[in-house]
């Protein structure tokens, strides 16, 4: 009879065990949870999507166990605001689309207590994000970038062997563009490129900037910017009307027209930050996880590189990942 007792007690702490264990895995976790959503820019919207489908597809589906607060991509003293608008709601987790929208959640996340997966963020260490990236240790984590910027326009160059200036119109108010800069700016000195900047803020600004590329600009550059990298269709009338080619820092862009990127699928890029919110759901610190870097792959437009004349050899088409998108005449 002892043994019996014994051999049950034995089995019931198993099981105990692994309910704990599942369950903080969260396989029977029932929690609702709520997820703040801070966006600077409408094309880092393509992330919260990969986002939500990936952290459903991790048993935390929308509208079931989770609830998103999101509001549209906001600017400036709009985009703090709504920090500390949603910090006031007490969401389980900050989720931030962009390196301003970061910025802004960071410190009212912190000061409550609220986990933030950043998806993206450039140079999480520079903005204070990130101790480090192995461990961040600063109740944040999520994905970065940056380190594709120089490749790009190495690419760009093999592409275009005669370029020689570049314009780079971007948002000086983001670091996002101004680290792409600081990365891009030696080795244009080493291609022989002159980059020509403008400051955009606004699409006024943006238009202008376009109308008043000088005569030997050979194509426009947009840095990781989340708002230029939004206006790729404006962009797009006036680069197609000169006859030169447009990279864009992510691969959505391509698809709506521009010549080349190499950069980030955005979708594919919330996927890899719901897989750290899911860690950080099932009780793993934010700051315990490293922070991760994200995919890059070249991508070329063959109907705009058709339409400007640009003829690509095999070894770089094998390269890259094609796309087949007709366009009006006027790249809309």
């Amino acid at each position: 009879m002892r043994l019996r007792w014994t051999m049950a007690l034995v089995v019931a702490t198993a099981l105990l065990a692994v309910f704990i264990l599942l369950r903080w895995g969260g396989v029977f976790d029932d929690r609702k949870v709520v997820v703040g959503v801070l966006n600077h820019a409408i094309v880092a919207e393509e992330a919260l999507d990969g986002f939500k489908a990936g952290l459903g597809g991790l048993g935390w589906p929308e509208g079931g166990r989770v609830t998103y607060h999101y509001r549209g991509p906001l600017a400036g003293a709009a985009l703090d605001a709504e920090a500390e608008r949603l910090a006031e709601l007490k969401p389980d987790l900050f989720l931030t689309l962009s390196t301003p929208a970061a910025k802004s959640a960071f410190k009212v996340a912190k000061n409550a207590g609220i986990p933030l997966i950043f998806a993206p963020a450039s140079d999480p260490i520079a903005i204070g994000l990130a101790e480090n990236l192995g461990r961040p240790g600063r109740n944040a984590t999520g994905v970065t970038f940056g380190i594709q910027e120089p490749v790009r326009l190495q690419w760009l160059k093999t592409m275009l062997p005669d370029l020689k200036a570049i314009l780079v119109p971007y948002n000086p108010d983001d670091l996002s563009p101004l680290a792409s800069l600081l990365k891009i700016t030696p080795l244009a000195g080493e291609l022989g490129i002159r980059l020509d900047h403008a400051h955009v803020r606004n699409g006024a600004e943006l238009d202008a900037a376009l109308s008043a590329m000088a005569s030997d600009v050979g194509a426009v550059f947009v840095p990781v910017d989340a708002y230029v990298a939004s206006q790729v269709p404006r962009i797009m009338l006036a680069t197609l009307k000169r006859g030169i080619p447009l990279s864009t820092p992510q691969r959505r862009g391509v698809q709506e027209g521009a010549f080349m990127s190499y950069g980030l699928d955005m979708h594919a890029l919330g996927a890899q930050g719901a897989r750290l919110a899911a860690q950080v759901l099932g009780g793993v610190p934010a700051g315990d996880l490293p922070v991760e870097t994200a995919e890059f792959r070249l991508t070329i437009n063959m109907d705009t590189a058709g339409r400007l004349g640009i003829s690509l050899p095999d070894p770089i088409l094998r390269q890259a990942d094609l796309i087949r998108i007709s366009r009006d005449a006027d790249g809309r």
